[in-house]
């Protein structure tokens, strides 16, 4: 029977593993102590049980897993192992190093493989073997070492409890850990052990039922539509709040800043209006469905009904009516707070710089600071939906990315017509592959779950 030792150190906190059986041969996993204390406890650990180092192993070659590789080699005699694709990362580990620590801050040798491992490549101790899984992502070399005849596997930076490793390190690539992923879930069994290479053990099954990024990806787009059902008003529709030129204009950057008592009497109607409503039934269901997606909500309403039905990832494009903010730079963080929706904004008060309070919303001649992070969100999304949204409003009718080839729907009762849009919009060339649920959005958000059921 297998045993696994687990150390937590350096300053990342990176685990490094001792995995030894009944034989007392052993294999160490990513050993990364730094401080001398932390060198002491592990050789410690090795000799107190009578274990016999045979492998010195790297799930990958980030310099916080191979910090003390110079212990077991001196003690040991082992030289660290890595996948060869990670070659890449062991020419310039010096550099990396000196770049953490400055030059000559790191005071132990750097030790580098000799031997490179190779795809599904058997690594064996006492009676016991581990197989090299090659799940690239995090690392080109990424590995996780599994042990079939005991469900164990050791997942490096890949898979951790309830997260992934980042993808956006040099070398990278956020498709190709997405991929493993999807291949570590799919090849070990529910109940096999992972242990990652930072934070606590788990198991595959536990991970797809509860780690958000194992699961599919579900963005949507909202409007003003699904706000409506709420009694909230629209904005370009037949009765929308822009048809009333007065109220655009007090929506402007000009009136904000020209017209202020005017602009925020505006803004405090709208801001006490939202206090009386509540989410409705598409708000709720869109919640729901984070048990079994990971939702994005990118929003161009400024209400806060997503967050109060219960959705914990929301991107608003124009802005928040519960939160106000300064007039010198609205979107200093330190200026933005929430202010209850039931008290006005008055002139003369004050933000964190002394500046003229104001809503923290994108008003008619401002940029939409939000739009480039919403590209992002859509570009990554395995299922697209929009709601309750004309998709004329520039930058919105931006968004959409028409080389994603996902299953797509739009949820609004009007018919979609390409003539309202120009052919330099991406959504004109596309809109035509969208499953059009024409309905309103209380009564297509069901229709909608019984379609993404059948996906």
């Amino acid at each position: 029977m297998i045993k696994v030792k687990r150390f937590e150190f350096n300053t990342t906190r990176a685990n490094c593993y001792v995995v030894s059986d009944e034989t007392k041969e052993c294999v160490i996993i990513d050993p990364c102590a730094e401080e001398t204390y932390e060198r002491e406890k592990f050789i410690q650990y090795i000799h107190d049980e009578g274990l016999k180092p045979v492998r010195c192993l790297l799930t990958h070659g980030h310099y916080d897993h191979l910090l003390s590789c110079d212990q077991v080699r001196d003690e040991f005699g082992l030289l660290p192992e890595v996948h060869h694709r990670d070659k890449l990362w062991m020419d310039r580990i010096e550099m990396r190093i000196e770049e953490v620590f400055g030059e000559g801050g790191f005071k132990y040798d750097i030790v580098k493989p000799e031997h490179f491992l190779q795809d599904y490549e058997v690594i064996t101790f006492g009676s016991h073997y581990l197989i090299t899984l090659h799940t690239p992502g995090h690392s080109p070399g990424s590995v996780v070492f599994y042990c079939e005849k005991e469900y164990i596997a050791f997942t490096g930076d890949t898979l951790f409890r309830q997260s992934i490793g980042r993808s956006n390190l040099l070398f990278g690539h956020d498709e190709a850990l997405m991929s493993s992923l999807e291949y570590i879930t799919s090849k070990l069994p529910n109940d096999c052990i992972i242990y990652p290479g930072h934070d606590l053990e788990s198991t595959i099954g536990f991970e797809k039922e509860n780690n958000p990024y194992l699961k599919k990806h579900l963005v949507v787009l909202t409007g003003a539509g699904i706000s409506a059902e709420s009694g909230l008003s629209t904005f370009r529709g037949k009765d929308g709040m822009w048809n009333n030129k007065e109220w655009e204009y007090l929506a402007s950057h000009e009136a904000l800043y020209n017209d202020t008592q005017r602009s925020l009497d505006f803004y405090n109607y709208r801001r006490k209006r939202l206090s009386e409503v509540e989410p409705n039934h598409a708000h709720g269901v869109l919640a729901e469905l984070e048990k079994e997606y990971r939702v994005s909500i990118i929003t161009q309403n400024v209400d806060d009904l997503h967050e109060r039905a219960g959705s914990t990832n929301v991107l608003h494009l124009h802005g928040e009516m519960r939160k106000v903010t300064g007039s010198k730079n609205p979107n200093d963080p330190k200026c933005i707070t929430e202010k209850p929706l039931e008290e006005p904004i008055f002139v003369g008060e004050k933000a964190a710089d002394g500046s003229q309070l104001r809503p923290f919303i994108v008003t008619f001649g401002e940029n939409v600071p939000n739009i480039t992070q919403a590209e992002r969100i859509i570009d990554t999304a395995d299922i697209f939906v929009i709601i309750g949204t004309s998709l004329t409003v520039y930058p919105a009718n931006m968004l959409i990315n028409p080389y994603l080839k996902i299953p797509r729907y739009i949820i609004d009762p009007s018919d979609i017509d390409r003539s309202n849009f120009s052919e330099f919009d991406p959504i004109f060339h596309v809109i035509s592959e969208f499953d059009h649920i024409k309905t309103t959005a209380v009564e297509g958000i069901d229709i909608l779950k019984e379609k993404l059921k059948a996906l």
